[in-house]
């Protein structure tokens, strides 16, 4: 996004998807905290789903101090997209890790190992809804299904370095917010600007709006009911402030 030219909250840090805030704020957790975080959610080792095909994450080694800063904007850490939607889905559910699985099973699931708190996980809803409502990817918001999510632009990885002409976007969508029932992920690699979005290769131009067109069509054929969006328990669930300057603290 476009640079603010002032000092962000931490609402905003997430939502304005600012590389500054972002590396400012894994420094104060630190290396090793960044690490064990990452660890919770699988995102540093192969995910244990029922297929062969699967690959070790690509992580900095050594892990130094900047690569704690980039990792925290998303450069330098490869994972598959089964391992993201896995980390996201904790993240919005209450805070349970579980791994993924491509067998259907009866029954409850399984207990799942607790990552971050039940209150963590409310607030994390409340930003990824307010990226969709305020932020970037406005153009995934989908009336009546509350969608949330984070939108992912990066420069396409080759040797030695980017390819500062080639990128990939992507958007990771949420919904409904109030109850996360499903994620939908989106990856486009080196999507081009368009007459209709010029010089706009980025995802909230391209992956947002095309997770929003496909939630549209599976919302209603998964049996997810529309929801009044100005009910006010709903806005009280959803709302959080983006321009506090005192933000309160999460705990993990």
């Amino acid at each position: 996004s476009q640079p603010k030219k002032r000092w962000l909250s931490v609402p905003e840090i997430f939502v304005f998807s600012s590389n500054i805030g972002s590396a400012k704020m894994a420094l104060d957790i630190g290396t090793e905290g960044q690490q064990v975080f990452l660890q919770r959610l699988g995102m540093l080792r192969r995910a244990t789903v029922e297929v062969p095909e699967v690959g070790t994450p690509l992580s900095p080694s050594p892990w130094r101090e900047v690569n704690t800063m980039t990792v925290a904007f998303g450069h330098g850490l490869a994972v598959s997209p089964l391992q993201l939607v896995s980390a996201a889905a904790a993240i919005v559910n209450g805070g349970i890790f579980r791994p993924a699985t491509v067998l259907k099973r009866e029954g409850p699931p399984p207990a799942g190992v607790r990552v971050i708190s039940k209150r963590t996980s409310e607030i994390m809803r409340r930003l990824l809804r307010a990226v969709v409502v305020e932020g970037s990817a406005k153009k995934a918001d989908v009336p009546g299904y509350l969608v949330g999510g984070k939108t992912g632009t990066a420069e396409k990885a080759v040797a030695r370095g980017y390819d500062r002409g080639a990128v990939i976007s992507s958007f990771l969508g949420v919904f409904p917010m109030t109850a996360p029932r499903y994620v939908v992920y989106v990856l486009l690699d080196e999507p081009r600007a368009s007459e209709a979005t010029p010089r706009r290769a980025n995802a909230g131009w391209n992956a947002a709006p095309t997770t929003g067109r496909i939630i549209a069509r599976i919302a209603p054929l998964l049996g997810v009911g529309s929801i009044d969006e100005t009910a006010a328990e709903v806005s009280r669930a959803m709302h959080i402030a983006l321009n506090s300057r005192r933000p309160r603290r999460a705990s993990f």
